[in-house]
């Protein structure tokens, strides 16, 4: 069972260790090949595999509110559990973490507290005041302090690295069928059904509102065919990403119309996985425009 400590005081590490570091927001193919071989140096050397990694992003540090997340600290948690680490370490990015030299960055957190015999890392890890160490400053000095350096490739797809940076740009611009291709997995959000305005069912296609982690990234305004996982039982779900301009109405909010689904969710939690953006968000210029259109979207779904 993958322990997590969210306390650099709290850091007890007595064993050898094998570190990879970085924020992992997304947990990408990327991060998953930095974290798979982690995992196989410290089998192979007998030693646990640590995953060093920040609860905060840092560019939120220096300018609030600036990146939203990928995955919430929970998934990430829960996808680095899957995969086999033995610890997590994931502590707030701070001014203590700022404030110290790339060598008492090594000497305090990765030898001192870590206890890293090994280390694994992107080629562009940086770290230390002022982003001042990089990953073959490490490599050159990491004999030094009685450590190996293994620096990773990046992963590309049709000659795009893979980053979290471009993750975010396809999540904004609502490519979530390539999202999914970078990351394994669909692009998805959870959360608690919570009222709404009841307007879907007024129309003849009820829907759920989803109140949902605001630090997380929300794909583009549209309309996407998502699958709605309910209780492990997975549904085909109409998913509207917006302000429903056509009945006024200026919250923005996250709306599912379930397919072949007619339980009550409401306060129930539940999880939206985006495969694929249908078409923008339109105001129509009646009700019964909307309807039908509506009717097309579902019939676009069932017949994908």
């Amino acid at each position: 069972m993958m322990k997590i400590i969210t306390d650099l005081k709290n850091v007890k590490i007595k064993q050898d260790t094998v570190v990879t570091i970085g924020n992992f927001d997304g947990v990408h193919k990327g991060h998953q090949k930095i974290i798979k071989d982690t995992i196989l140096i410290a089998k192979n050397k007998k030693m646990k595999s640590v995953l060093f990694t920040f609860t905060n992003h840092p560019v939120n540090f220096f300018e609030k509110n600036k990146l939203k997340n990928i995955i919430t600290k929970e998934e990430k948690y829960e996808i680095i559990n899957k995969m086999g680490i033995d610890i997590i370490v994931s502590v707030p990015f701070n001014e203590y973490i700022i404030n110290l030299n790339p060598q008492e960055y090594i000497q305090e957190i990765l030898v001192d507290k870590l206890h890293a015999k090994q280390v694994v890392i992107g080629h562009d890890f940086r770290f230390g005041q002022n982003r001042g160490g990089n990953a073959r400053f490490l490599e050159n000095i990491g004999k030094t302090y009685g450590f190996d350096v293994k620096i990773m490739n990046p992963i590309c797809l049709k000659n795009t690295r893979i980053s979290s940076t471009y993750i975010r740009n396809l999540i904004q611009t609502g490519d979530v069928h390539k999202v999914k291709q970078v990351l394994g997995r669909d692009y998805e959000i959870k959360g608690i059904v919570v009222h709404g305005k009841k307007i879907g069912r007024d129309l003849g296609f009820p829907t759920i509102n989803l109140k949902y982690d605001s630090n997380i990234l929300v794909p583009k305004t549209g309309v996407y065919h998502t699958k709605v996982n309910i209780d492990g039982k997975i549904y085909d779900g109409a998913t509207n990403v917006g302000y429903s301009p056509t009945v006024k109405q200026n919250e923005f909010t996250v709306e599912t119309h379930i397919l072949e689904y007619s339980g009550n969710l409401y306060k129930k939690e539940v999880y939206i996985n985006f495969t694929r953006r249908i078409r923008d968000e339109i105001k129509f210029d009646t009700i019964q425009d909307l309807k039908k259109q509506m009717n097309m979207d579902i019939k676009n779904i069932i017949s994908y």
